[in-house]
């Protein structure tokens, strides 16, 4: 595990298209030399 601090920290995102729920509640960081892909 890193002990360093993150570069990016993302809390709580939910993501929503119309009536449809594609994300709910997702957290992460993201830190120096990480590789992070999202696909949807």
């Amino acid at each position: 595990m890193n002990t360093s601090a993150p570069i990016l920290e993302l809390q709580d995102i939910s993501k929503y298209f119309g009536n449809v729920t594609a994300l709910e509640g997702i957290s992460t960081k993201v830190f120096a030399g990480q590789v992070t892909c999202v696909l949807g």
